[in-house]
C-alpha cells in the first residue's frame, strides 16, 4: 500500500486526520480496490495514496461537485475563490450563502469558501438541504486553499471513481479483493449532542441497520470491512458479531474550546 499524506481542502465535523495513525493499524495490509461510501472531507482516502482503484462516494451533491470541480478544472476553481475572497464580509457570506449559483466552478468555490468562513468550520444542511451555519466573523480572510494541495488532490481524483448515491447502492458494488471503510454520520451519544445533518435527510437508527445489512451482504461477496461510529450501547450492540476495536478521537468542532476533548469511539470490523 502506497501512503502520502494529503490534506483535507474541507474542514469536516467527524473528520478523522486525528484519528488516521489509529485506523491505519487495523486496516489490511493488502486489498485490490478501496470504496468509500462517506467521503465526507476525505482524510482517510487522502491519508492512504493508493495505487489501486478507488469508488469514493457522498450522498450531498454539493460536496461531490466540489471534488468533480477540483479534479476537472482546479485552475478555474482557485481564480474565482481569489475573487470571491476579495468581497469577504459578512453581508457578502450571507449573500452568497442564499445564492445559488447554476456553474460546476462557481458551486464548488462557493461551497469552500462557505465552509472556510462560517462559524467554526461546520458544514451542516437544514431539512431543505441549504447550507445554514452562520457567518465565522473572523475579522480577516482565512486561508481559502493551498495551491499545491488543490493540484495534488486534482491528480489524485483522476484516478478515482467519484459518487452521488445512496451507501448501500455503492457497498452494493463491492466484492472479493475489496475494502470498504465506512465513515457514516454517528449515533448520537445523547439528544442534545445529535449532529448528523451533513445533508438534509440526517441519518437514523433504521439507516444504521441498513449500512450493516449491506455491509453483512459485502463480507458475504468477499469484500472486507471496517466502519467507524460511536461507542454508544446501540452501535456496541448492533456490532456485537464483528469485530470492535476501542479508538480514541479527539473533538475538532465545537463552540467551546475546553469541550473539544478526547471521547471513545468504536471501530467494526468484519476480519
Amino acid at each position: 500500500m502506497e501512503r502520502q499524506t494529503l490534506k483535507p481542502i474541507l474542514k469536516w465535523a467527524g473528520g478523522k486526520s486525528s484519528l488516521i495513525p489509529q485506523l491505519l493499524r487495523h486496516f489490511p495490509k493488502k486489498f485490490d480496490r478501496y470504496i468509500e461510501p462517506f467521503l465526507g472531507g476525505g482524510a482517510v482516502y487522502l491519508s492512504l495514496g493508493l495505487k489501486a482503484p478507488s469508488i469514493v462516494n457522498d450522498l450531498n451533491p454539493e460536496i461531490i461537485n466540489l471534488y468533480e470541480a477540483v479534479r476537472d478544472t482546479p485552475e478555474d476553481l482557485m481564480t474565482e475563490l481569489d475573487r470571491l475572497g476579495k468581497q469577504y464580509s459578512e453581508r457578502f457570506y450571507y449573500a452568497l450563502r442564499a445564492s445559488q449559483p447554476r456553474s460546476r466552478v462557481k458551486k464548488a468555490a462557493r461551497t469552500l469558501f462557505l465552509n472556510k468562513t462560517c462559524f467554526n468550520g461546520l458544514y451542516r444542511q437544514n431539512s431543505k438541504g441549504e447550507f445554514n451555519v452562520p457567518f465565522g466573523k473572523r475579522p480577516r480572510l482565512p486561508k481559502l486553499y493551498e495551491t499545491h494541495q488543490v493540484l495534488q488532490l486534482s491528480r489524485r481524483l483522476k484516478k478515482t471513481l467519484l459518487l452521488n448515491k445512496d451507501f448501500e447502492r455503492v457497498i452494493q458494488m463491492a466484492g472479493p479483493g475489496d475494502f470498504i471503510y465506512c465513515d457514516p454520520p454517528y449515533e448520537p451519544v445523547s439528544v442534545t449532542s445529535s449532529f448528523n445533518s451533513y445533508t438534509g435527510s440526517g441519518f437514523t437508527k433504521k439507516d444504521q441497520v441498513r449500512l450493516l445489512n449491506a455491509c453483512n451482504a459485502a463480507v458475504e461477496r468477499g469484500a472486507q470491512v471496517a466502519i467507524s461510529n460511536s461507542a454508544v450501547p446501540f452501535i456496541r450492540k448492533l456490532f456485537r458479531d464483528w469485530n470492535l476495536v476501542t479508538v480514541m478521537s479527539r473533538r475538532a468542532i465545537n463552540s467551546r474550546g475546553d469541550r473539544r476533548g478526547w471521547i471513545e469511539e468504536v471501530l467494526a470490523k468484519s476480519y
